[in-house]
């Protein structure tokens, strides 16, 4: 997640959501893999739709898929 939005998300005035994420216990359901975007020049975890580094503005974005 981007600073940005981060910061945006911590103080745009909203509550958060306290209760913990629903996880499935037990079950028969595929795991989807995890999947991360990254600038391979800064190492930035970026968003699915980033073409440029917002850090070092470099246009080598990498996905990651983690199973």
């Amino acid at each position: 997640m981007a600073l940005s939005r981060l910061l945006s998300t911590l103080f745009d005035g909203s509550e958060a959501n306290t209760e913990s994420p629903s996880t499935p216990q037990d079950s028969e359901e595929t795991e989807q893999p995890v999947v991360i975007y990254e600038c391979r020049d800064c190492g930035t975890n970026v968003s699915a739709d980033t073409t440029r580094c917002p850090v070092c503005d470099g246009d080598d974005i990498v996905r990651y898929s983690i199973e």
